[in-house]
This record gives C-alpha cells, sequence and structure tokens, in this order.
C-alpha cells in the first residue's frame, strides 16, 4: 500500500513537470506573451530543469532544447517508476515512447487552451484575466490555418470543430496506435502522461 502511494505521488509530480515543461513550449512557439504574470510562472520553475539542455538550437519559435527536455525528464520519470515495478524495458521502446507521450502533452495542452477559450468565449468575451489572454494566445496559431480552409458563416466559427477533428486523429494514430504496437501495457502507459 505504502509503496503504492510512492508510486501515485512520483507520477504525479512526473506528470506535472513534464506538462508545465510542455507549457512552456507551447508558449514559446505560440509567440504569448513572455511577460504574462502565468508565463513568468512557468519560467521560473522550468528554467532549472531546462538549462542542461540550454545548448540545442532554437529555430524561430520552436525550441529544441525546451523539448528535448521534456523528452528525457519524461523518460528518466517513467523509467524510475517501472523499475520500481520491477522492469525496465528497452532503452529504444523508452525514448519512442517518452517522445510520443510528450508529443500527447502537447496536443492534450492544445486541446484544453481550445475547449478554455471557446468557454471564455461564451461566458466572459473580452476576459482580460492573464489566464483567458494565454488561452487566446495558445489557440490562436492553431486554429488560424483552419480559418482559411473553413468558410466563414455569418460570424459562426467551425474552425474549432475541425481542429478537435484532427487532434483526435493524432491523437488515435499517431500517438495511441504506434505506442500500443510497440508493446505498451496499459500498465506501463500510466507512466507516459500524453499516451494513457
Amino acid at each position: 500500500m505504502q509503496a503504492n502511494l510512492i508510486l501515485y505521488v512520483l507520477n504525479t509530480a512526473i506528470s506535472v513537470i513534464v506538462a508545465l515543461v510542455c507549457l512552456r513550449f507551447l508558449l514559446q512557439l505560440a509567440r504569448a506573451n513572455f511577460y504574462n504574470p502565468i508565463s513568468q510562472g512557468v519560467n521560473r520553475i522550468i528554467a532549472p530543469l531546462s538549462a542542461p539542455f540550454n545548448g540545442f538550437p532554437t529555430v524561430g519559435t520552436f525550441n529544441t532544447g525546451i523539448l528535448v527536455s521534456a523528452i528525457v525528464l519524461q523518460a528518466l520519470g517513467a523509467g524510475i517508476c517501472m523499475f520500481l515495478l520491477g522492469g525496465l524495458p528497452g532503452i529504444g521502446q523508452l525514448i519512442i515512447w517518452s517522445i510520443l507521450s510528450v508529443f500527447g502533452v502537447i496536443i492534450n495542452l492544445v486541446f484544453y487552451a481550445l475547449l478554455g477559450m471557446i468557454i471564455l468565449s461564451w461566458l466572459a468575451p473580452g476576459a482580460s484575466h492573464p489566464g483567458a489572454e494565454l488561452l487566446y494566445q495558445l489557440s490562436e496559431p492553431f486554429l488560424s490555418p483552419f480559418r482559411r480552409i473553413v468558410p466563414d458563416l455569418g460570424g459562426l466559427d467551425l474552425s474549432p470543430i475541425l481542429l478537435f477533428v484532427v487532434i483526435n486523429i493524432l491523437e488515435a494514430i499517431v500517438i495511441r496506435g504506434p505506442s500500443r504496437s510497440m508493446g505498451l501495457s496499459s500498465t506501463v502507459a500510466q507512466f507516459f502522461t500524453g499516451i494513457s
């Protein structure tokens, strides 16, 4: 019982850390307001974890170092949890599962940012809260390509629906499909946040 509790706490902590690193990656990718208090808080938390990877190149707003740090942290965290359960996969499997997991976390963050933006647009349009600002800034870069595809229906924006469909397809085909085909069981998947 105590071992299960330790494993649960450790896995939860790792999941939160990986999610924050992925959020930091997305904030830069989306050119979100760096001086937003939430952005500043995320930066302060993540800076010590991503510092060893600062030597990796940044292409435009695509910060390779942050992305690699998320993958490494996910691999280390999942590896520790699996070791505590009495087994470890091959290093190749661990790395691939971690890459898929981080990609899944990023997709989930986009999904929830989009969902939050839609809810806010109904309940509090024009809200100036720092959280609302980030939701809009995170969602817009992913929505804008779909707005060019979906025609304007008199103020009715259907682009979020199309993005939701694409997210579901990516999760099914790009993340869960390959991970299952590589032998990722449901027991092990719980240690990979973006897959479970």
